[in-house]
């Protein structure tokens, strides 16, 4: 007896054993198959067999035991059973079977109980399971309910009782499984198995060491990541969009998608927008999740501060028009990112460096300035018209000097100015428009009228050009002397227009 007893120690030791590796493998290996995340919503199969263990009233451990070696010989078989399942997995976690085991249970034939020479027993059942963790190696639990029946003829019946079990999946491939489980199932009323009503209170028909196969009946589709889009560099502030393309005509559905910009934000979608307040390098990490799986992608990406190319907020030269020989006072302001470099070209082949330099014309004319600043981001240009008259004395006639300037061959353009140091005896205007209409002049000289504050006065003056042809002149003024008309043109100058020009009036 004492060896009978070691044998069945031995046996479930090993069980336990199986059980407690299983136990350790789940919970210390998740971390390293997250990817492994166990499937849900899908049904399944299971079959495998194992050993057989059977308590009773019946002296289930004298010599005759099947451990002992006597059954075989005497032809009852050795004590074994198969397992049947079907079921539905409802999570990574949950799920419900209907199955079935039966096997054989010798145990002397049952010589106590006259009648009954079949020790084969049946008992299907239902059981709830809950699966611990998701890596590839998952210990479980079940509960549940069953019937056993069985014997060749009464005083055995039907009993009934809770099922209890436990084991270890280990998982395949995306479709298949290994177990190995241990279960025991506990029968009422007493004489159920046995035909015997005394002793115990229940027989326990067991699984005490089984191992098969789970098989999936409808295999998931895990996602697979297929590439991700976007910048490599970006400029901060400015938002751009990140896209992944993945395999959604073949995976499972409903598909997770989640993105973290490693800035602490978070977007959901296939596609995200999102623009970094700082510049830095960043890893942009993509997951893609299904019943079957997570899928996980990066790429990093730099964030730079923006360009500032540079724009011209001024550019002026004063006095404006001037004689010439006097000097020119030209200055500029501009935005951007710095170091800007100014670069001015005066129009007469002459050039300089700087912001605001100074610059004299020797002969009269009408000269465009050029301003061009410009950083590593980029560049801007400004042109700046600077009228150059003759000087005092040349000629005193309006007439004549309109006709020696060049650009006033049609009567429209600014004839000739004297410097600033002009007679403060001479009446001058200030031109702002000049038409071949008189009609046309007029409503010109109105909104003039209405625009400017008292005591300025707009009229309307006829002359002849060099060629014959009647010009009709807006006029402001007279002013006695030029400096008081150049004084008007730099207090008013956002309501006159940029080719104003001086005229002595007769």
């Amino acid at each position: 007896m004492v060896a009978l007893r070691s044998v069945r120690t031995l046996v479930l030791s090993a069980g336990g054993a199986v059980l407690l590796v299983g136990l350790l493998f789940g919970v210390l290996l998740p971390s390293a198959h997250a990817q492994s995340q166990r499937a849900d919503d899908m049904f399944y199969g299971r079959l495998g067999g194992g050993l057989s263990d059977f308590t009773s009233d019946l002296s289930s451990w004298r010599p005759t035991h099947p451990f002992g070696g006597g059954k075989f010989t005497r032809g009852a078989g050795p004590p074994f059973v198969f397992v049947g399942e079907v079921g539905y997995q409802f999570s990574p976690h949950w799920a419900l079977g209907i199955g079935i085991q039966g096997g054989n249970y010798p145990v002397e034939v049952y010589p106590e109980i006259e009648g009954i020479s079949d020790s084969y027993r049946y008992t299907p059942r239902v059981l709830g399971r809950y699966t611990m963790g998701g890596g590839a190696v998952a210990p479980y639990v079940d509960l549940g309910v069953h019937a056993t029946l069985g014997g060749d003829r009464p005083p055995t019946r039907i009993g009934a009782g809770p099922s209890v079990g436990g084991g270890v999946d280990i998982r395949l491939g995306r479709a298949a499984s290994l177990y190995v489980e241990s279960r025991v199932n506990l029968t009422v009323p007493s004489g159920a198995v046995d035909g015997s009503d005394s002793g115990t209170r229940f027989d326990v028909t067991g699984q005490l060491l089984g191992i098969g196969l789970k098989v999936h009946f409808t295999a998931p589709t895990p996602p697979r990541i297929i590439r991700l889009e976007g910048p490599d560099t970006l400029d901060t502030g400015t938002s751009v969009t990140f896209a992944a393309t993945v395999n959604e005509e073949a995976a499972d559905r409903p598909l997770d998608y989640q993105w973290d910009f490693g800035d602490g934000a978070t977007a959901t979608g296939r596609t995200a927008t999102h623009a970094y307040d700082r510049p830095g390098r960043y890893v942009v990490s993509f997951s893609a999740r299904n019943r079957a799986g997570t899928a996980e992608a990066s790429t990093a990406v730099v964030a730079e501060p923006p360009p500032e190319p540079p724009q011209i907020a001024t550019a002026r030269a004063a006095p404006e028009p001037v004689a010439a020989g006097a000097a020119v006072q030209f200055s500029a302001a501009a935005t951007g990112g710095n170091p800007i470099a100014y670069e001015w070209r005066f129009g007469d082949g002459a050039s300089a460096e700087a912001a605001s330099p100074t610059h004299t014309y020797e002969a009269p004319g009408t000269y465009t300035a050029r301003l061009r600043v410009s950083n590593p981001d980029g560049d801007d240009t400004r042109t700046v018209t600077v009228r150059v008259a003759r000087p005092a004395g040349a000629d005193t006639s309006g007439a004549a000097a309109a006709a020696q300037n060049p650009t006033d061959s049609s009567g429209t353009g600014p004839p000739a100015v004297p410097p600033a140091d002009t007679s403060a005896q001479e009446r001058w205007g200030i031109v702002v428009a000049s038409m071949s209409e008189e009609g046309q002049a007029a409503p010109v000289a109105r909104r003039y009228r209405e625009r400017l504050p008292e005591p300025l006065r707009v009229e309307v003056r006829g002359a002849e050009s060099d060629r014959g042809v009647r010009r009709h002149r807006v006029v402001i003024g007279p002013f006695e002397g030029t400096e008081a008309a150049q004084q008007v043109l730099r207090e008013r100058a956002e309501m006159l227009p940029s080719g104003a020009w001086l005229l002595r009036l007769e």
